[in-house]
């Protein structure tokens, strides 16, 4: 769970310093998703990530969706792909 959450918030701070004006966030964990948009959380082990991740959400235009990890084909592939580079971090400009 901390790895979604910190993916999520780290897409988001990326996205901000690239000056992208709208953002669309797919979640494809419910539980993650359900604490990024549900009331806050005071009691929980990554309660500052999460806090920090609704921060964003509230100062951007951000939609969050939920998905089904079957119908999010593209991530999987990219995290596949990921998984098997020798790079630690590349940034794609464009789709």
């Amino acid at each position: 769970m901390f790895v979604e959450l910190y993916v999520i918030y780290h897409g988001l701070i990326l996205a901000k310093d690239m000056e992208i004006d709208e953002i669309v966030c797919y979640f494809d964990s419910l539980y993650c998703f359900n604490l990024a948009k549900g009331p806050n959380v005071k009691h929980h082990i990554h309660v500052v990530l999460i806090q920090d991740i609704k921060k964003l959400f509230s100062h951007d235009n951000v939609t969050v969706c939920h998905i089904l990890k079957k119908g999010n084909k593209c991530v999987d592939f990219l995290a596949k792909f990921g998984a098997s580079s020798i790079t630690n971090h590349f940034i794609y400009a464009s789709p």
